[in-house]
């Protein structure tokens, strides 16, 4: 849908009511103070003149208060204190059966407001107003929203311009300099059946040399009547609607003049450790732990943000960002929770605000993946260090779409902080299935640290591997994973690995081990002959894998056949170590007979043994006897 197209949202009006109370304030104080002095009823005048200014300016929506005005003619400076812009909710009601009322509603309160060196003298005789700064500190605003169907359809009249607002009082009017310290930001939205609501503190607005007449409105070079508006957020936090993490930034900063949104230490934080976090949910689900030094986001459209609240920006600069995902499988049969439709380019589309962002720049960021296993107990872990490069096209906008709805990603990374890899990703932003590509080529490194992926989750450790180069390139979506991959290297040789019961340990399979790298795993690729086995990619994804997973399972899938390890192979494999597996125990089984054997005989012959030396000992004691027998008769 073209932009034209779409329903037009209205400016909202507060920032037209809240200005022209600061200068009918600021103004006709002094104005009506001079024309009224000699009467001393200035200020219920000035009273009526402002109440009447807010009420045609807003329908009769809102009405005004305030305990004190002081002035200073003098110094040119004016306190107003206990102000408050109050919304009547009768009115508000009936612009609604009249199909009138505005999607917003708002309520503003301000202790203070301190107006600085007012020209009172130019502003009676010429009806040139001049303010060198006007000061508020700690506003409170409250804003309701509730959107309603007839502002998408009717065509509403046009608000009135600040000039209109103050002509019948002044013809010309300047102020230098606007701040709002601290101010205090609730936004409620009622268009669900329970009321979301957020809040932002510590929220400081600068607005520079405001400058409206008969034909400022025109002026280009200006951003609605100003030369430039900063805002200013410090300590942002706020808790995402899942409880499981805070998103925090030290300081938000936007401006108009530069046109950029400046984040300065932006986290993603989880509010729980690892293991608590899954004892919460008890699914399997990817915890992030997102920390950015910096996020700028520069060249906005500032005119099409506000009038179609639509963010279109020409950059996006990050730095130095710190990105941990982790997954624990262990939670695989408690409940299976599909990732289909929910891969990184999917999310984007369902982000409330339509965006479009020309370039996503990275620089220097470390990505680490990590997956405990539940079978091993242990946690494999890939890195990407220093990891630079660029998106473009990163859109949910459907016009943008109509015209590219491609996103693609160009990084280059150090992966495992050994071997430089370059990737190149490209989405389909339109496919219902997730179509994407993702192509790269990792250079030479040691594949002995491939051990922190390979032993806690495949039960392989490597011993050696000297690769030299693995090109690669994938077609996948939400179900499948085709493509190619090349593997070259030399020296590879594995241990296989087994997990015992009440054994922290794993253990070694030697045996198999030797049978698997003297006649299944090739060494080298190409081998001797100049021989290259090729690494076909055919890959069913499962519902409950999640994307980052999805990535190394389809090159896992090519490695297989990489290293002579192919289905048939495998197959082989499993049908070789079962054998092996029935000869150890059978071996083992006439080695316990065997053993079993030689310890009766020695029994049977310590027993004989035994026997033998009681029977001599008892013809002994016989002869013995008789002799003794013998003795005692002759010697009667």
């Amino acid at each position: 849908m073209d932009n034209e197209q779409r329903p037009r949202k209205k400016f909202p009006k507060w920032p037209f009511i809240v200005l022209a109370i600061l200068l009918l304030i600021g103004g006709a104080g002094y104005y009506f103070y001079n024309k009224y002095i000699a009467q001393d009823r200035w200020k219920p005048y000035l009273q009526q003149q402002l109440q009447e200014a807010i009420i045609s300016s807003s329908d009769s929506l809102y009405h005004i208060q305030y305990s004190d005005f002081d002035l200073n003619l003098a110094s040119g400076d004016a306190i107003l204190s206990d102000f408050k812009l109050i919304p009547d909710t009768n009115v508000y009601n009936r612009l609604v059966a009249q199909k009138k009322a505005p999607d917003n509603i708002y309520a503003l309160r301000v202790k203070k407001l301190t107006i600085k060196n007012v020209g009172a003298r130019k502003a009676y005789q010429e009806k040139i107003l001049n303010i060198n700064r006007i000061i508020i500190d700690n506003p409170d605003l409250l804003i309701v929203n509730k959107r309603l169907h007839f502002n998408d359809s009717v065509k509403v009249g046009k608000p009135k311009t600040p000039y209109q607002l103050i002509k019948k009082i002044f013809k010309q009017l300047r102020i230098d300099s606007i701040a709002l310290n601290d101010i205090s930001l609730k936004y409620v939205n009622k268009n669900y059946r329970l009321p979301k609501k957020n809040t932002l503190k510590h929220v400081d607005i600068s607005i520079s040399d405001v400058y409206i007449d008969s034909l400022s409105e025109k002026d280009s070079s200006r951003f609605y009547y100003t030369r430039g508006v900063q805002l200013k957020v410090h300590d942002y936090k706020l808790a995402t609607p899942d409880s499981l993490y805070y998103a925090v930034a030290k300081q938000i900063s936007f401006s108009t003049a530069q046109r950029n949104l400046i984040l300065d230490k932006v986290a993603l934080q989880p509010r729980y450790s690892k293991k608590a976090f899954y004892d919460k949910i008890r699914r399997p689900q990817e915890r992030y732990d997102l920390r950015f030094n910096r996020i700028a986001i520069n060249d906005i459209d500032l005119q099409r943000f506000l009038r179609n609240q639509q963010l279109y920006a020409g950059t996006i600069n990050i730095n130095k960002p710190f990105v941990e995902i982790y997954n624990n499988n262990a939670y695989k049969k408690h409940v299976k929770t599909s990732k289909i439709g929910k891969d990184p380019h999917q999310a984007l589309q369902r982000v409330a605000l339509d965006m479009k962002l020309t370039r996503l720049n990275i620089y220097d960021a470390d990505v680490t993946y990590a997956e405990a296993d539940a079978r091993t107990g242990f946690t494999g872990t890939i890195l990407f260090k220093h990891t630079s490069g660029y998106l473009t096209n990163v859109t949910n906008d459907p016009a943008a779409k109509a015209k590219n709805h491609y996103m693609s990603a160009h990084l280059r990374t150090r992966f495992m902080n050994a071997g430089d890899l370059q990737l190149n990703l490209r989405f389909n932003l339109n496919d219902p299935k997730g179509g994407f590509t993702y192509s790269g080529v990792l250079g030479r490194f040691d594949g002995r640290v491939l051990d922190k992926l390979v032993k806690p989750l495949a039960l392989v450790h490597v011993q050696s591997a000297d690769v030299q180069k693995l090109v690669f390139n994938v077609s996948a979506n939400n179900y499948f994973g085709r493509g190619n991959l090349k593997f070259y290297y030399k020296n590879l040789n594995v241990q296989l690995l087994k997990k015992e019961e009440g054994v922290k340990q794993l253990q070694t399979q030697g045996l198999i081990s030797k049978i698997a790298n003297t006649l299944i795993i090739e060494d080298s690729n190409p081998d001797k002959k100049g021989n290259f086995r090729p690494g076909p990619i055919n890959f069913r994804r499962e519902p409950t894998l999640s994307f980052f997973s999805f990535l190394y399972k389809n090159l896992l899938d090519g490695l297989k056949p990489s290293v002579g390890f192919d289905e048939k192979t495998e197959n082989r494999v499993n049908k070789t170590v079962e054998t092996v597996t029935k000869t150890v125990e059978k071996v083992n089984g006439l080695i316990s007979d065997f053993k079993q054997f030689r310890e009766d005989r020695r029994k049977k012959r310590a027993e004989r043994k035994a026997q033998k030396e009681a029977e001599k000992k008892k013809a002994e004691a016989a002869e013995k006897k008789q002799k003794e027998e013998a003795q005692t008769t002759n010697g009667s």
